[in-house]
């Protein structure tokens, strides 16, 4: 028996071949944007403050997306100075009342922000994707009267129906890195070392 395969049937299978490929995984790189959500005091007095940020993580991979058995993608974030969360945190700072400029050797107050792990992973599940983030920053407040350092973390959690994309990836890690951020501007213990 000689069965004829219509021509539209063709077209459609074609179409669907060079569909699929395009739906693979690509690696992500995701840039620091956070944004803090300051609020307006006179904290710092008009106080000079120096401020430096640095990227202290050891392994500059975030995470994965997919099934690390059968295929994932590694998602990364940008290497060299963080410079989108030095200026947010520097117009924070300002709205605290501190007169900011960048951290030197003779500066007499200090803060130095540092990210010093980001987390993320979105695990192939049979019909989902579980997603989990966590941002750890650390701080280190000094002057005269002092020094107070801690590690602020953040974390979430989530389900999605399709690999998430580096959009979905950029706005999880800024949120929690903004959070923690927040938090540091909020710890009363690390304002009073700055503002003695």
């Amino acid at each position: 028996m000689n069965t004829k395969i219509p021509y539209c049937f063709l077209l459609a299978l074609l179409a669907l071949c060079i569909a699929v490929p395009g739906c693979k995984l690509h690696s992500e790189s995701v840039r620091f944007s956070p944004e803090l959500k300051p609020r307006q005091a006179d904290i710092g007095q008009g106080k000079t403050l120096g401020l430096s940020v640095a990227d202290t993580r050891p392994d500059k991979q975030v995470g994965i997306v997919g099934d690390p058995k059968i295929e994932a993608i590694t998602v990364t974030a940008e290497e060299g100075s963080p410079s989108l969360v030095y200026q947010q945190t520097a117009e924070a700072l300002t709205k605290l009342g501190f007169k900011v400029e960048p951290a030197s050797d003779a500066t007499e107050r200090s803060l130095r922000i540092e990210i010093r792990e980001l987390q993320y992973e979105s695990l192939k599940r049979p019909f989902k994707y579980d997603a989990k983030a966590k941002v750890l920053v650390g701080a280190v407040a000094r002057s005269g009267s002092g020094r107070y350092e801690r590690t602020y973390e953040t974390e979430e959690t989530g389900e999605y129906g399709t690999p998430p994309n580096q959009s979905t990836i950029s706005k999880s890690i800024n949120g929690l890195l903004s959070a923690a951020i927040d938090d540091v501007l909020a710890d009363k213990q690390l304002l009073d070392v700055l503002t003695k």
